[in-house]
């Protein structure tokens, strides 16, 4: 009887209930999945390798420095060429975006940003795939724009 009430009542009710869970769930997998596909194939041309913790910590302490920061942003951001600026700013967070344009970069805005530019350059620090960080970008700014 228990059984019958299950397979007719409560079976039917559990599977529409978690159908919206499971797909919400495939989706957002495949959704990492291909991030992670298309970022790992990209060619950085440059060294993506996770970041040493001296490397990391060099950063930081350049990013400290409102002046020599800024200074150093200018000198990358003026030895990108077209290429390479368009896959930074395709890759960088809307909110680092900024970073790009340096001189319009005044020191209080600097500070809101300050933040997240830490926590991005973290995500350098991580291993991913095939010897990369897990944010390659990441790495390559700390180590070539920062460095």
């Amino acid at each position: 009887m228990i059984k019958r009430l299950f397979k007719f009542v409560i079976w039917p009710v559990k599977k529409i209930v978690l159908l919206p869970f499971k797909f919400l769930l495939y989706t957002l997998l495949i959704f990492v999945i291909l991030i992670l596909f298309f970022q790992y194939r990209a060619d950085y041309q440059v060294d993506t390798s996770p970041l040493s913790k001296i490397e990391y910590e060099n950063c930081i302490e350049v990013i400290d420095s409102y002046e020599i920061t800024l200074n150093l942003l200018s000198e990358y951001v003026e030895e990108l060429d077209s290429v390479q600026r368009e896959f930074l700013e395709e890759r960088l967070p809307d909110n680092l975006q900024v970073l790009l344009e340096p001189q319009k970069i005044d020191p209080d805005e600097f500070e809101n940003i300050k933040g997240s530019l830490k926590t991005y350059l973290q995500g350098g620090r991580l291993p991913g795939f095939n010897g990369k960080a897990l944010l390659p970008q990441a790495a390559s700014l700390c180590r070539t724009g920062l460095g």
